[in-house]
């Protein structure tokens, strides 16, 4: 875009099928990484398949490699001059063709895995016991477990959805880019379209996390065996209005949680 705006022309030759394999690399790492992050998600909280994602987790991002390699693999011989970039060469719709099927397929992807993690959330959170069964003393434990499920499950569904909302935001435009090339459009707009959609990941994923997750932690967890003798786990979490804790004891996986207010330490 810089040669382009100072020079009035793009890249020709060789430099612009490098620069052009390269932003469809960076387009399909993004894409994989979409769909590995969900399946991921899926098999762990629907199927209960955990993995070993290695140091600063980078077998996700072989995952997410290896499809790119594939895609590009597919799409190298389109890569090329277009009117204000280097990307897939104009005349050609069959990397259109590709980039339109892999945002179509994620997108079922995503939507299937995270609709069964949110049923599998909405199943679990509402599994507990009734209240009427418990003693007195365990009535004010079993109500802090229904209102913190309800919790778990407000929050799960905020997430889900954000990340939904996130590739919508990021990929319709590009899908709407490609359906244009397929009837080889190549007015001003669709590369608006597809700038735009380039544009946006960063910037949403970083206001994403900020509204999702925060700048600061607000809440501690420390975890001590202060009963080893009962062969409990002791687990607290503590901030400015009370303090919750939670006894994991290892014998007859019962959970007991008790809260008790801070003005009373």
């Amino acid at each position: 875009m810089i040669h382009t705006a100072i020079y009035a022309q793009t890249w020709d030759g060789t430099p612009c099928i490098i620069i052009g394999a390269l932003n469809w690399a960076f387009l399909t790492i993004n894409i994989c990484f979409y769909a590995v992050i969900a399946v991921i998600t899926y098999l762990r909280v629907c199927r209960e398949i955990y993995f070993n994602y290695g140091k600063y987790d980078y077998k996700l991002w072989l995952f997410a490699l290896a499809g790119s390699i594939i895609f590009q693999a597919l799409n190298i011989q389109n890569n090329g001059k277009r009117d204000y970039w280097c990307a897939a060469r104009s005349g050609q719709i069959n990397s259109a063709i590709i980039l339109f099927s892999i945002i179509g397929v994620v997108l079922v992807i995503i939507l299937f895995c995270y609709m069964n993690i949110l049923r599998k959330i909405y199943v679990h959170t509402h599994s507990t016991p009734s209240t009427s069964s418990y003693s007195r003393n365990e009535n004010n434990a079993g109500n802090i477990v229904i209102e913190t499920n309800a919790e778990i499950e407000r929050k799960a569904l905020k997430k889900i959805l954000s990340y939904i909302a996130m590739f919508m935001l990021q990929w319709i435009p590009m899908l709407i880019s490609q359906g244009a090339r397929l009837v080889q459009n190549e007015n001003p707009w669709v590369y608006i379209m597809g700038a735009i959609g380039r544009s946006f990941g960063g910037i949403g994923n970083v206001i994403q996390y900020i509204i999702n997750e925060g700048f600061i932690t607000k809440v501690n967890i420390n975890i001590s065996d202060d009963n080893n003798d009962n062969d409990n786990i002791l687990l607290k979490s503590n901030n400015s209005d009370n303090q919750l804790e939670s006894h994991i004891n290892n014998d007859d996986n019962k959970i007991i949680i008790i809260n008790e207010d801070s003005s009373n330490e």
